[in-house]
This record gives structure tokens, C-alpha cells and sequence, in this order.
């Protein structure tokens, strides 16, 4: 599929989020990207953001305006932005993972040394989704 592009972004919430919040807005955020034909996952941890976006160019880079504008984000930094071959998370309208502070520093920390595409990080992401992921 010709155009495939994706971002890396964290961010922190304005306000930590509940289990019940998170899966509410998660509901919300998959029929979103689904409808939007975008992809990727999501790692949260005591209000903080990581997020891998894929999909059409013009699709990814609407959804981080929205995100950047979107008041329940503060510190948006975007890590990573480029074209990709294909889809490394062509599954996932929006896999999900809250893990705990020490891992995700971990995954920033590593993600944050090499920025390479989407499809490189695949692997890594494996490692930090694990069975807990929803």
C-alpha cells in the first residue's frame, strides 16, 4: 500500500487516568483509528504516553495534530516520523499495554536510542506487550 507512514510520540496526561477511563477512551480511539484505516499501539503508565501511530501519511500526521491539540496531552514530543514499506502492526487498530514506570522508561529509553521505522520496532514491542496487553 503506497504512502504507508508512521509517527512515535510521548506525551503525559493532564490528569493520571483510571482502568475504567482508559478502557472507555480506548473503545473510542479503536473504532476511531479503524475507521480511519490507522493502526498502532499504545503503552501507558502512570500518565505517561507512548505511542506508535501508522497508516496513510495524510491519516497519521491528523491524527498527531489532534493529539497535539488535545488538551488531555501536555509534553507532547514526537520521536520518530517517516515513511515505513508496510505496516508492522497491521493487527492492531490500537494495541494496549499499561505497564508499570521502570518498564516504560525502559522502552522510551531504547526507542529514544534508535528512532528507526515502525517495522524495526516490532520486535521490541513484542518483548514489552507480553501477554497483558488488551
Amino acid at each position: 500500500m503506497p504512502g504507508m507512514h508512521y509517527i512515535v510520540y510521548t506525551s503525559t496526561t493532564s490528569l493520571p487516568l483510571t482502568e475504567a477511563e482508559l478502557s472507555r477512551l480506548l473503545v473510542h480511539w479503536r473504532a476511531n483509528n479503524a475507521r480511519l484505516g490507522a493502526t498502532g499501539v499504545l503503552l501507558y503508565s502512570e500518565g505517561h504516553i507512548m505511542q506508535v501511530l501508522e497508516g496513510a501519511a495524510e491519516t497519521v500526521h491528523a491524527l498527531f495534530g489532534t493529539i497535539e491539540t488535545d488538551i488531555r496531552h501536555r509534553g507532547v514530543t514526537k520521536l520518530a516520523d517517516g515513511p515505513v514499506p508496510e505496516r508492522a502492526f497491521a493487527d492492531w487498530s490500537m494495541r494496549f499495554r499499561a505497564m508499570d514506570l521502570a518498564d516504560y522508561n525502559r522502552f522510551v529509553h531504547r526507542m529514544k536510542a534508535a528512532p528507526n521505522h515502525a517495522s524495526s520496532l516490532a520486535p521490541l514491542l513484542e518483548v514489552f506487550m507480553g501477554p497483558q496487553a488488551w
